[in-house]
């Protein structure tokens, strides 16, 4: 999530993770010993519902009376409250490579912790994310730093009641161009600055590793949202996911623009998220190109719904909002739909297009960016998530996606 997206706690950011508010969350959660050491408490986590749409909600801080999703949302990423609604779990929000305290400026960094610092190649240029001057990186593998970042950031939102952390912008891929550190007059280079680098990925995943384990001695889940791109490693990705309790995908599968993922993009984001669907507890968020949900085309809200209701398992929750559209809470009839549970497991159509069927309906995808697919439907009349009936046969155009209900 860029900068201008982050939750508002005196920090701005543009439309881009106890006691009786605990006791009021139990409803609708899970409890889970999942990588927690013996003797541990369980942790909790989202319990999201086998049909319909489980949903997952973008920050709340700007949400007057947060009921109006009771009974909606599973997951909140970046909670400003502890009070939810039954059911939907909340996670302290923090960004995971930078300070996030305001008040500690590079200034203040180069007079206290110069050697905390991290910078690009040239070894002046301060390896900020998205061009971000706020937030200062910091060097995540210095266990100094990682005591700080421990004590200043994570454990006042355990003592506060939070059970899950949520930790924002995990590139397993160095998109900022992290490089090293000074050491007095002494240059430490660490990684190469490239944009795929090994040695970068394995610091990340002993990073995200060590946080895992340190919340989960606690008793405290962990939510990351992990950045999927054309740069990234799949294993380096898997690894990844593989140590958090809740994964997010802010990409999901519109990429925040019109032609959404297609072709090979979009069967290797696909394969991925079928691997990990029915172990990952996935929040994939959907941002339409539209400021508003509202205004938001029909073909981007099916897109959006159909490739969720493919890749579907019980553990997948979905998000879908306008372009950075977050703080607040969004809905259209679409994120209602509800078909049941799936019957069957995805299949290739004779057409090319994705189907799965469901209880009471189907979902079709069609991933090409220039071929039309024609898929012959079962016996019946169907219905679309816009009322339209259809029989027989559904052409669906280049990159497209529908919900078919029986």
């Amino acid at each position: 999530m860029t900068d201008n997206h982050r939750i508002n706690h005196g920090i701005t950011r543009r439309s881009l993770l106890a006691g009786t508010a605990a006791a009021a969350l139990t409803a609708g959660m899970t409890t889970s010993a999942r990588a927690t050491p013996s003797g541990t408490a369980a942790l909790t986590l989202p319990n999201p519902p086998a049909g319909g749409i489980a949903r997952g909600q973008v920050f709340d801080n700007q949400i007057p009376d947060r009921s109006v999703y009771a009974g909606l949302v599973s997951f909140v990423w970046g909670a400003s409250s502890l009070d939810q609604p039954a059911g939907a779990v909340p996670s302290a929000y923090m960004p995971a490579f930078r300070d996030f305290d305001q008040t500690h400026t590079l200034a203040w960094y180069q007079a206290n912790h110069p050697d905390w610092i991290v910078y690009k190649s040239d070894g002046s240029t301060v390896a900020w994310e998205f061009g971000n001057t706020t937030y200062v990186p910091i060097d995540f593998q210095n266990p100094d730093v990682r005591t700080f970042y421990w004590n200043s950031f994570v454990q006042p939102k355990i003592d506060a009641g939070y059970p899950i952390i949520a930790f924002d912008n995990v590139t397993t891929f160095n998109g900022y161009g992290n490089a090293g550190h000074h050491n007095g007059t002494q240059w430490v280079p660490q990684y190469s600055g490239d944009r795929v680098d090994d040695t970068w990925s394995a610091a990340v995943l002993d990073w995200m590793s060590y946080l895992s384990q340190r919340l989960h001695a606690a008793g405290i889940g962990m939510a990351a949202n992990i950045t999927w791109n054309a740069s990234v490693k799949v294993a380096d990705m898997l690894a990844a996911v593989g140590l958090v309790d809740v994964y997010v995908d802010e990409q999901g599968f519109t990429v925040h623009r019109p032609e959404n993922y297609n072709d090979t993009a979009w069967d290797n984001k696909y394969n991925f998220t079928r691997q990990i669907a029915a172990q990952t507890l996935h929040l994939a968020i959907n941002q339409t190109t539209e400021e508003t949900l509202a205004t938001a085309t029909q073909a981007q809200i099916d897109w959006a719904v159909a490739n969720y209701l493919l890749y579907r398992e019980q553990k997948s929750m979905m998000a879908l909002c306008g372009v950075g559209e977050y703080h607040v809470f969004v809905d259209c009839p679409q994120l209602h739909t509800d078909i049941g549970t799936p019957s069957a497991a995805p299949v290739v159509d004779a057409s090319g297009a994705y189907t799965r069927r469901y209880q009471h309906g189907m979902t079709l995808v069609n991933k090409s960016s220039t071929a039309t697919a024609v898929v012959s439907l079962p016996a019946g009349t169907w219905t679309d998530l816009h009322g339209a009936t259809v029989s027989g046969q559904l052409s669906m155009p280049p990159n497209t996606g529908s919900v078919l209900a029986n």
